[in-house]
């Protein structure tokens, strides 16, 4: 990110990308430079608020705060799981709360920026709930993990990692139905936009796919954002699509339909399944990890940070660490695993749309404009960022893709839709 001149050069480029024929995703001037100034902000703001996590657990350590709050929770009661909510639940609320100067900066930018609208009243009841499931969260999972570093201090990794698995798979199954409803309201999508859903359905059918209307839902997001987004959530009776109301005041009907072609894709694909499949193989790699990194740091230091040995409940601040550090040399990888399928669905909903909707290609490549005009998608995008940070390929890719992804001119079989 150089600055003013990376900014000139990305103007002059706007300026002459139309020779080719194709359609190249830019911004007007204005536009631009708000783009700019918010891709400046979100990857500096990225690495500062890891920064700053990582030093606020580190300082946690040196000044025994973990040692603090087991001795209020062992005076407190002297029952294992009281001490272990107590620690569990005072050491996330600190976390959250030494976390939200950041979250309001956040909220702020997107309120100039006109990225969001919601007020700060419900901003704040967003966020407590959010901090009340944490907690309950961090709760369930504390009580787990600290009975097996008790119980089997050498095998505790992974005996931790199997019991983890039902909690994720329970967790992706309530999240669409008892979750996401606190925070937003969905409504059938057959409810406003009948004639939309007969349009999908005439994508399921090309699929040889049943996705019945009543697991479509649109989300009230206009009341919160002026994004425009679409997603794939659950699993089994709570499997749904869901397409932000945004999204269909903002797109015509065959630019919609494109957008849940591409979020069929995952459906089509299996992609939930699988991400759970890698995030359980990455979790066990971590665990693993973090045990043999935590046992040297407690041979190392654990007298100078008041730790008695693994099991004490005042390891929190150090396992956490150790699992952030993880997570954060991780995210190339998850990120890259991500552009992969997104690039993959991508592929199935142009397939998906051939010859179902006039000139296809283009209505992908005009919902990729909108998509990325309505969230100020910066176009000239690093190479660093995209690696470390892009969950998704870059709008500019996509919407090049879209117009050049051609196997049925090419003599070639389409990928995924034959």
């Amino acid at each position: 990110m150089a600055g003013v001149s990376l900014f000139g050069q990305a103007l002059q480029s706007a300026s002459g990308t139309q020779g080719s024929g194709l359609l190249h995703y830019t911004l007007p001037p204005d536009k631009l430079a708000q783009a700019y100034a918010l891709y400046r902000i979100d990857v500096s703001l990225y690495f500062i608020t890891t920064l700053y996590i990582f030093v606020v657990l580190w300082l946690m350590l040196r000044t025994r705060y973990g040692v603090r709050l087991r001795a209020f929770a062992e005076r407190s009661s002297r029952f294992f799981l009281v001490q272990a909510a107590v620690v569990i639940a005072i050491f996330f609320a600190t976390l959250e709360w030494l976390e939200l100067p950041f979250s309001i900066y956040r909220h702020h930018i997107g309120l100039r920026y006109g990225l969001s609208v919601q007020h700060w009243g419900s901003w704040f009841s967003d966020w407590a709930k959010g901090l009340g499931l944490s907690v309950i969260l961090a709760i369930l999972l504390g009580w787990t993990l600290y009975g097996m570093l008790r119980r089997s201090p050498q095998r505790w990794w992974f005996y931790f990692w199997l019991v983890t698995i039902p909690f994720i798979l329970f967790g992706i199954f309530i999240q669409p139905i008892m979750i996401d409803p606190l925070f937003n309201k969905f409504e059938p999508l057959t409810e406003h936009h009948p004639d939309l859903v007969r349009q999908i359905e005439r994508v399921v059918q090309r699929a040889g796919m049943h996705i019945p209307p009543s697991r479509m839902f649109e989300m009230k997001a206009s009341e919160k954002t002026t994004e425009l987004n679409a997603y794939v959530t659950g699993f089994g009776a709570s499997k749904r699509v869901v397409v932000w109301d945004t999204t269909t005041r903002h797109m015509s009907i065959p630019q919609t339909v494109f957008v849940f072609g591409h979020e069929m894709g995952h459906y089509v694909l299996q992609h939930l399944v699988k991400g759970f499949v890698l995030s359980v193989v990455l979790l066990l790699g971590f665990l693993y990890l973090t045990y043999r990194i935590a046992n040297w740091l407690i041979q190392r230091n654990g007298s100078a940070w008041g730790l008695r040995q693994l099991s004490d409940l005042a390891s929190a601040p150090m396992l956490l660490l150790i699992f952030f550090v993880l997570s954060f040399v991780s995210e190339p990888v998850s990120n890259g695993i991500s552009r992969h399928f997104e690039h993959q669905a991508d592929i199935y909903g142009l397939e998906v749309i051939h010859n179902l909707l006039p000139d296809a290609q283009r209505t992908a490549a005009e919902s990729f404009q909108i998509l990325g005009e309505r969230s100020l998608d910066y176009p000239y995008v690093g190479k660093f960022a995209e690696f470390w940070l892009w969950s998704h390929p870059t709008i500019a890719d996509r919407e090049i893709f879209a117009q050049t992804y051609e196997p049925w001119g090419e003599g070639k079989s389409p990928e995924f839709v034959k």
